[in-house]
């Protein structure tokens, strides 16, 4: 990972955790059990250009380490990835720069399914737009009580690109992930588990340790069975659809330099001006 920063103190014992930012991510690694933060606070960490390469990045730092499970979650406990970052990727305004944007995170999410480790969603907080499409990508989802899980890119002429609305239809059906998708509205962490979308709701003050146990277990298990495991489920529901990616991207390509969209965006900027401002 260029640009890393190494955080463990020479002569540290080698249990100690190996901790590594790069790009408005942590990538820690302590007992097998890796954890990739996305931690860019000011932005209710949502992904700029450099996060979403950092991402890939971060899944080859773990692959090379040998980690037996990885987890994915947001810094603090209000977001867990609110997408990409609008104020940051605004000045992509043409089909060919957000086809590239779409592929590179399209590709990165389909790895996740192929990894022989596990990965986890650790939704600490909401999981809005992209940062839903993150969460889907994942093997399973743990949320925190307080959190939530939505697809709100309608509300901005947009189609979710990285692979959400085949893996949305593949947990819930068709008729459900319709009705994620077009209404926009964002589900409670209690909606999201009636339909499908996560496995478990933990009481938000204990979601920190939920989470390090559940990863500990995962990571003391032999990694054979493990890897067994995922392979043989993939092969009955695979979690990707590689074949469908370049259509996907295409569409959400051509709704992104609609003037549809910035108008929305606009829209939707200057609603939250008027909220700071206050009455």
């Amino acid at each position: 990972m260029a640009g890393k920063r190494n955080k463990v103190a020479a002569g540290t014992s080698p249990a100690a955790p190996a901790t590594r930012e790069v790009e408005g991510l942590t990538l820690r690694i302590q007992g097998g059990v890796a954890t990739v933060a996305i931690d860019r606070p000011q932005a209710r960490n949502a992904l700029n250009l450099a996060a979403m390469r950092a991402l890939g990045l971060a899944l080859d730092e773990a692959e090379s380490k040998r980690a037996r499970v990885l987890v994915i979650r947001g810094a603090g406990d209000k977001a867990f990835c609110a997408g990409g970052d609008l104020k940051e990727l605004e000045h992509m305004r043409s089909a060919e720069q957000a086809a590239q944007m779409a592929r590179t995170m399209r590709t990165t999410l389909d790895r996740l399914n192929i990894l022989r480790m596990p990965v986890v969603a650790a939704l600490n907080g909401d999981a809005l737009g992209g940062g839903a499409e993150l969460a889907l990508a994942c093997d399973f989802r743990i949320a925190a009580a307080h959190a939530r899980i939505g697809f709100p890119q309608v509300n901005l002429g947009l189609i979710p690109a990285w692979g959400a609305p085949e893996r949305l239809a593949a947990l819930v059906g068709r008729a459900r992930a319709l009705h994620i998708t077009l209404t926009g509205k964002a589900l409670t962490a209690e909606e999201a588990m009636r339909a499908g979308l996560v496995e478990e709701v933990v009481p938000s003050d204990r979601f920190d340790a939920r989470i390090q146990e559940l990863a500990e277990g995962i990571a003391a298990a032999p990694p054979a069975a493990v890897a067994g495991i995922k392979r043989s489920v993939d092969s009955v529901r695979p979690q990707r659809n590689p074949e469908l990616a370049e259509k996907a991207i295409a569409e959400f390509a051509r709704t992104w330099a609609a003037p549809a969209h910035w108008r929305a965006v606009e829209k939707m900027e200057k609603r939250r001006r008027s909220s700071k401002a206050g009455p």
